[in-house]
């Protein structure tokens, strides 16, 4: 699966690399810092999920997925976060799994199983 890390924080973002590496089979085609920059690269890189903090500076994950929901084809949306308060917005944008961090590889590769059906 192609998939788009987007997390303001680096080693997040290096984190959940590791990870999809270490379970095999995807593609990681890019990364964004912040929802807005996640829209721009959804449109150009076609990913099919994208891993997805909430709370980022610009546009945080939540509002940057409604947007992405009026695409014909949106991408997964599994959302990677700190905070457990926001899985119920986070459902209600459609979202495939929602993961707290510390993010473990098994949790991941369910989710990602989930995001491919």
């Amino acid at each position: 699966m192609r998939i788009l890390i987007v997390d303001d924080e680096k080693l997040a973002r290096v984190r959940l690399r590791e990870l999809i590496d270490k379970i095999g089979g995807h593609s990681v085609v890019g990364e964004a810092i912040n929802g807005s920059d996640a829209i721009e690269k959804t449109m150009n890189l076609s990913p099919q999920v994208l891993l997805m903090d909430i709370r980022m500076p610009v546009m945080d994950g939540l509002e940057a997925a409604m947007h992405l929901m009026s695409m014909e084809y949106p991408p997964g949306v599994i959302f990677a976060t700190a905070y457990n308060e926001h899985a119920l917005e986070a459902f209600e944008v459609n979202a495939v799994d929602y993961l707290l961090k510390p993010i473990r590889r098994e949790r991941l590769s369910a989710a990602l199983k989930k995001a491919r059906k």
